[in-house]
């Protein structure tokens, strides 16, 4: 992405004006990101596994910060900074929480690692898929650490409670305002007890619903993208930026400060730890005080529980053998994506040869028209981002696209048979009125006001928006599961898109899975910043695969079903499974 920007106020790259405040805080996120990009990173190879995958934890959260700042104003992209500042957030409760306690609590993530190898293990032998460079997937870096997973540090670890608990956990302490920086003692305990409190922001299970709905790229997150004056899918509202890069600079502070407690062998020696992180405070605090004159929603507001419920979830122990990987099993990284995106090449060059006009056959439904811009936002997402230093990106944005095409394979499954249309889009359309209402009264129950909730979640006085009533009796929409199962009809192996999907997830939820596969050692070369090329094939795989349904369908849609529309479809889908078949060889997924 360029680094094209505007002053206090003026042009933007997309060519859109914006205001003061607006353009203070894009002022306040770069700022910071300028001052994390001037700490080098250290590693230590022959160091225990956890403490390599705690060194990696700040590099890669610097790294998703970065690309979120630079998707501001560019016109593409809105909600993959949504789905990375989930993913910030959710890094930030998770340093925080280990840093209280340091030596008992970072072995937990190499219990991480083998549980989520398990998980995709199961997805593996529940879906009969078979994945033969299995080992490449879960030892993806070979000379830097022991990360097969067999030692007996790996299998003692202590489990890391999930995004749910972390929340609640969080919630449960203290939810006081920082003291002020210049009051700070300096020490890193310090400056992380005044981080926390950065996290907090009025009703924030409410906010991180609004985070959700952005990082799933379903209906509800597509409408952060209805910026006045912009197109339909591509930028991001202004309320929804400033929530978006609030708790994405708070959690990336919080990470790094979590990351100097937990590892604080991995602080540079050059750089003067107190005067950084003092700045870094200050910087973050910027952030956060732009972002609040934005987003409006105000000072936290006391518990209305004391001590609010602590949901745990029972972890289990029982690994399959395969989420072991012995020694002489490791594979060398030998692939690359050379011809992948070569053929990812030609099927973006045909997405470009054919454009509807949502607005040629009178008011089109809102669902498509985010559908149809959101695909091509998010595409052109993945074509700007997969072959620089932003690749963590692509993997964001294929994610997301493979999402809601599973869910818009399934809603227009069978177009023939109107009566079940009818009822998929009651069902659908009732899923995420459900979704609005919940966040809605989260935020007003915790600390919001009803009419500051309504509004963040209002979309612009341009959109007709459709009926509020929700069906009595709805039924909730399938299971993500089954409805990737649906999109992978046609494959030899049906079951290879949930897999695809878990593996992507790796990467959007920072595990350690995810973490070491945007990490690469060659020749004596640790590069923090770069992706596996079984990652990178995999993601523009499912970037094709998901844009082709979404646009195809949403083509026939907006267009009313015409011949245009159909070949365009038709082309679509050729021309992604042209690039499976070639993405296939380096993923091993089919």
């Amino acid at each position: 992405m360029g680094e094209k920007w505007a002053g206090a106020e003026g042009t933007w790259p997309d060519g859109r004006e914006v205001g003061p405040s607006l353009a203070s805080l894009r002022a306040a996120t770069r700022a910071l990101r300028f001052h994390l990009d001037t700490l080098p990173a250290v590693f230590h190879f022959d160091g225990p596994a956890d403490q390599f995958l705690a060194e990696a934890a700040f590099p890669y959260a610097r790294w998703r910060y970065a690309c979120a700042d630079s998707l501001l104003g560019s016109g593409i992209g809105g909600t993959v900074v949504g789905a990375m500042a989930r993913s910030l957030f959710d890094d930030g409760l998770l340093w925080q929480w280990i840093a209280q306690s340091p030596a008992e609590r970072r072995p937990g993530l190499l219990d991480s690692m083998l549980q989520e190898r398990n998980r995709i293990c199961g997805y593996l032998a529940s879906h009969d898929a078979t994945c033969p460079n299995l080992a490449r997937w879960f030892v993806p870096l070979d000379g830097v650490t022991d990360l097969t997973g067999s030692s007996l540090e790996a299998l003692a670890a202590p489990s890391l409670p999930d995004a749910t608990e972390l929340l609640d956990l969080f919630l449960s302490s203290s939810q006081a305002r920082p003291a002020p920086t210049s009051l700070l003692g300096g020490s890193v305990q310090d400056l992380l007890n005044a981080a926390r409190g950065l996290l907090v922001v009025s009703g924030l299970r409410g906010a991180v619903m609004v985070l959700a709905h952005a990082g799933h790229g379903n209906l509800l997150g597509l409408q952060s993208s209805l910026a006045a004056g912009g197109a339909a899918g591509h930028d991001l509202r202004a309320d929804h930026e400033a929530l978006f890069m609030h708790v994405a600079a708070v959690g990336v502070t919080v990470t790094l400060l979590g990351v100097c407690a937990a590892a604080p062998e991995c602080w540079p020696p050059e750089i003067e730890q107190a005067g950084f992180l003092g700045t870094l405070m200050r910087l973050t605090g910027d952030v956060v005080t732009a972002a609040s004159v934005v987003h409006g929603l105000g000072d936290p507001k006391p518990l209305a529980v004391v001590n609010p419920k602590v949901r745990t979830k029972v972890q289990t122990r029982r690994l399959r053998p395969e989420t072991l990987v012995a020694h002489h099993e490791v594979l060398p990284d030998v692939l690359h994506a050379g011809p992948v995106i070569r053929a990812v090449r030609q099927y973006e060059e045909f997405v470009g040869s054919w454009t509807v006009d949502p607005w040629a056959h009178g008011d089109p439904k809102l669902a498509s028209v985010l559908a149809y811009g959101g695909a091509h936002s998010t595409f052109s997402t993945v074509m700007n981002t997969f072959d620089d230093h932003a690749a963590v990106t692509t993997v964001f944005a294929a994610r997301m696209l493979l999402e809601e095409a599973a869910r818009f394979t399934w809603l227009t499954q069978d177009l023939h048979d109107e009566d079940a249309f009818v009822q998929r889009s009651t069902q659908y359309f009732d899923e995420f009125r459900a979704k609005k209402k919940n966040a809605i009264a989260t935020f007003a129950g915790n600390g919001v006001a009803l009419a500051a909730a309504t509004r963040l979640l209002k979309t612009p006085d341009n959109v007709v928006e459709g009926p509020e009533t929700i069906t009595k009796g709805r039924q909730p929409l399938p299971s993500i599961d089954k409805m990737l199962l649906l999109m992978g009809t046609p494959y030899p192996e049906p079951g290879w898109i949930p897999v695809a999907y878990s593996l992507l997830s790796q990467v959007t939820h920072s595990t350690p899975v995810g973490i070491v596969h945007m990490t690469r050692y060659r020749e004596g070369v640790l590069s923090a910043h770069d992706i596996s090329p079984e990652m990178l094939s995999l993601a523009l795989d499912v970037a094709c695969l998901g844009s082709a349904r979404l646009l195809g369908i949403s083509g026939l849609l907006l267009s009313q079903g015409s011949d245009e529309a159909q070949q365009y479809a038709t082309g679509l889908a050729k021309r992604a499974y042209e690039v499976h078949d070639v993405a296939r060889l380096v993923h091993g997924l089919d």
